[in-house]
């Protein structure tokens, strides 16, 4: 059992709250406050995969990279699923940048689908 069940349990709700807004903005047609809920989710589902581990983080970046070393490599995610999750962060990064284009309605219902994705696969790890 980690030693952060407060942390996990904030960063639980924190995803199923942005994945719910994702949805919701997605199904609005607003395909950039859509994706850019979507990474929040996955953000919130790495954070608390990684406290389980129990490592704590700050900053996006430290979420995928620290993923990508632990899972991706440890064989508990996929090499896809460790991509799309680079993928998801970079389009929210490209975003942040200020960047003149807008998502995608395809960009925005792909970001939703690899945020559920992850935390369908995160709940599988965790109970195991």
């Amino acid at each position: 059992m980690s030693k952060y069940p407060v942390e996990m349990k904030a960063n639980l709700d924190g995803a199923i709250a942005n994945l719910q807004a994702a949805k919701e903005a997605l199904q609005a047609g607003q395909y950039t406050v859509s994706a850019s809920r979507a990474a929040d989710a996955a953000f919130h589902t790495g954070s608390m995969l990684l406290l389980d581990e129990e490592i704590e983080l700050g900053a996006h970046g430290d979420v995928i990279t620290l993923i990508r070393e632990i899972f991706v490599k440890g064989r508990r995610l996929t090499k896809e699923q460790g991509g799309n999750l680079s993928w998801l962060f970079a389009l929210r990064n490209a975003e942040n940048r200020g960047t003149d284009i807008p998502v995608s309605s395809e960009e925005a219902r792909k970001a939703v689908e690899v945020a559920e994705s992850f935390f369908d696969a995160a709940k599988v790890i965790l109970q195991a």
